[in-house]
């Protein structure tokens, strides 16, 4: 899925992927689409930020761009072109439904922007907005063309962007850490996604590939029912709209199976499997990094496939 590309993006997708997240720069490099990561490093921020929809996004830009230059030379990755992994808070992400779109390409941008002036908490106009029509979906409700739209406002993007070529690179790609997670899923089936952030989780829904929920959550550690009642949502939305039972949830993140399962299961009754969308497999032999759990690597590795 490629969204917030930049003049440069090529017609294959860079084989380095970065997640600057608040915590910390997660890269990774494979040599095909399917492989396994050849290399994968965490670097850890001193103070994490918190990621939003205002500019500057780093209080402390030089401890980031420290953490990434040190992650890009430890998986010895001299590509210059990379696809860069956001914070899902840095950006807004919506399905849209429409009767029919222009069959000109130039013209659906100025549609979908003015369906998102009334939707987004920053001007429509000067935001970074991507589109990407879905296949016909036939759900209940669903108009005849469904589209997913991304927005972040136009400052984030050019404070991101202006880090990664602060140290040499070019962000070929720009996606938010949720949507580049997807591509380490199944193509074909439904599935439910739970990735959990530092101050926030994401919810999503696939079928056969297509994206039928986003739902982003914010929360306080204070709350952790505020994680159950997200992903029980999802799960309900799951079975009740796919007219399928929920079978198994995928976890990416900071929270694992283990963290997740007893806060779902404080009545006693929730009996759905978790599981790691990515483990030790994912990792060539000795790349996996030891500071750092394999699933915090979901989005660069869904990155490097999608």
């Amino acid at each position: 899925m490629r969204l917030f590309p930049s003049t440069s993006q090529t017609a294959d997708r860079p084989r380095l992927a970065v997640e600057v997240a608040p915590d910390g720069v997660l890269a990774g490099r494979t040599a095909a689409a399917n492989a396994a990561l050849a290399a994968a490093a965490f670097v850890p921020l001193p103070t994490p930020f918190a990621a939003g929809l205002t500019a500057p996004v780093f209080p402390d830009r030089e401890q980031v761009r420290e953490a990434l230059v040190s992650a890009l030379a430890s998986i010895d990755a001299d590509a210059r072109d990379l696809t860069l992994i956001l914070p899902d808070a840095c950006t807004r992400i919506l399905l849209l439904d429409f009767d029919t779109l222009p069959a000109k390409p130039q013209e659906v941008l100025p549609l979908v922007r003015f369906r998102l002036r009334r939707m987004l908490p920053f001007d429509a106009d000067t935001a970074a907005v991507s589109y990407q029509p879905l296949r016909a979906l036939k759900l209940a409700g669903a108009g005849a063309v469904t589209v997913i739209a991304a927005a972040m406002p136009g400052e984030v993007r050019e404070d991101f962007e202006a880090l990664v070529r602060e140290v040499g690179r070019e962000p070929g790609v720009l996606l938010p850490a949720t949507l580049a997670a997807l591509g380490a899923l199944p193509s074909t089936g439904s599935h439910l996604l739970v990735h959990t952030g530092r101050d926030s989780m994401t919810t999503a829904i696939t079928r056969d590939g297509e994206l039928v929920l986003y739902r982003r959550t914010e929360y306080v550690d204070s709350e952790p029912g505020e994680i159950a009642q997200a992903v029980l949502i999802a799960a309900a939305y799951f079975e009740d709209t796919l007219k399928a039972p929920l079978t198994e949830v995928w976890t990416a993140g900071l929270e694992s199976p283990e963290t997740l399962r007893p806060l779902l299961d404080q009545d006693g009754g929730w009996r759905i499997p978790l599981r790691s969308l990515v483990g030790s497999d994912a990792f060539a032999t000795g790349s996996a990094p030891a500071n750092t759990a394999a699933s915090r690597f979901t989005s660069v590795l869904g990155a490097l496939r999608g």
